[in-house]
């Protein structure tokens, strides 16, 4: 989410048909977003494999509080991981919450899924040689990636506004190891052990949760799997 009135990058829809050519663009290849319509066990043996990833759309200002406490603990308990890749959102990148939770994702992969050597491959390399609180700046400097992502959000039916009121993270396999990645939070949060077949159902055990906390139940989700 971005603050009232910030200027910067224009949020991009939260579904496949626009994140899909979107990765394509940036030079990412052989995985693709699926809609995920339910964490019901039953409707969730319907997700392919391997499951790398799940971005996650909720209202921002109900959930933040809960989310703030999560976070509280974790730190409160020394358990802040190391070892992933991390970046807060700066706010002059503007509306970019959703290409935080996607290129968190995909940065975290980078060992297991193609990124190539197209814009977002590039930007990785540079991105990786600087400190997490340089990350942000960095992106918003990168013309080729701002212009594919302006392109994106432009082809988009939805109207774009200054202040958008819902918030984006993302959940990652990483290495076997389950993490909740929000570039509002401090750090990543550990979610224990995952597998590329359960991923999509071990991420939803907090995702309910977070459900259950907050009013608002307009929540959508895409998991990032394998093609």
């Amino acid at each position: 989410m971005a603050p009232k009135g910030k200027a910067g990058w224009q949020a991009l829809e939260s579904n496949p048909e626009t994140i899909n050519p979107f990765l394509k663009k940036i030079g990412v290849s052989g995985v693709e977003c699926v809609d995920v319509y339910s964490f019901d066990e039953e409707m969730l043996q319907f997700i392919p494999t391997p499951q790398f990833a799940l971005i996650l759309c909720f209202p921002s200002a109900e959930a933040r509080e809960f989310l703030s406490k999560q976070y509280e603990e974790v730190e409160k308990n020394g358990n802040k991981p190391e070892g992933v890749f991390f970046m807060n959102q700066s706010e002059e990148i503007g509306n970019a919450c959703g290409t935080f939770a996607l290129f968190h994702s995909l940065a975290n992969l980078e060992n297991r899924i193609k990124l190539g050597r197209g814009k977002f491959g590039k930007w990785l390399a540079k991105a990786k040689l600087v400190k997490e609180d340089e990350r942000s700046d960095l992106l918003s400097e990168d013309t080729d990636l701002a212009e594919a992502h302006e392109e994106t959000a432009e082809e988009g039916e939805t109207e774009q506004t200054d202040h958008v009121d819902y918030h984006f993270i993302t959940y990652v396999n990483k290495d076997g190891q389950l993490f909740e990645i929000d570039s509002c939070a401090p750090f990543p949060r550990p979610l224990g052990a995952t597998t590329d077949s359960t991923m999509i159902k071990d991420a939803s055990v907090a995702i309910k949760e977070l459900m259950e906390n907050v009013q608002n139940l307009s929540f959508s989700a895409m998991a990032l799997v394998g093609k």
